[in-house]
């Protein structure tokens, strides 16, 4: 459904998370199904460190929104996961979160090129052949383990996204009450 006056669309899906480990800009390995079933909220986007187009701005505006979904909810959980694996490697990927003012609830992930392809599967994220300056701008949005994924494409901007973000926060607040709808507004 598109937005009106907005620069994207969403979808709800469920999808299927690989059992892959990957890698954190600190060469932690991290165990992505695990770290996904966490019961937290997560922001997922799909980037690699010497995009010049797509990635700065989704990359600009989870930067830009971290305060505000701070206030939402604090145990939230950014995801960024390179689709350049041989190029991205943890210490890059540490450079690029230097750069976007990375809190500590934003990860950045690397892996093998065959692991990163399984999650991008997964994600529906494909991208044109095999030329990754093609892939789509998708955010992806979730409340809780569990709970359906919101998929936003194009650029939705800093503002948009916290809207969104608490959105999907409180309506599975609504449905749930796991989460105290009083403090998301």
């Amino acid at each position: 459904m598109k937005e009106a006056g907005s620069g994207y669309t969403k979808v709800s899906a469920g999808y299927k998370v690989p059992g892959v480990t990957l890698r954190d800009q600190n060469n932690a390995p991290v165990d992505l199904k695990t770290l996904l079933a966490e019961d937290r909220p997560v922001l997922l986007q799909f980037i690699f460190t010497t995009c010049t187009t797509i990635c700065p701005l989704l990359s600009a505006s989870l930067s830009m929104a971290q305060p505000e979904i701070g206030k939402l909810a604090a145990n939230y959980r950014m995801v960024s996961i390179s689709i350049d694996p041989e190029h991205d490697t943890p210490a890059r990927l540490r450079e690029y979160a230097s750069r976007n003012g990375a809190m500590p609830n934003w990860l950045f992930l690397t892996g093998t090129n065959q692991d990163v392809r399984k999650v991008i599967k997964a994600f529906g994220a494909y991208y044109q052949g095999d030329n990754k300056m093609y892939h789509q701008p998708y955010t992806y949005l979730r409340a809780k383990a569990g709970a359906a994924w919101v998929r936003l494409a194009g650029f939705p901007s800093d503002a948009e996204l916290v809207k969104e973000f608490r959105k999907v926060v409180s309506l599975a607040a609504a449905h749930h009450g796991h989460l105290n709808p009083r403090r998301v507004r």
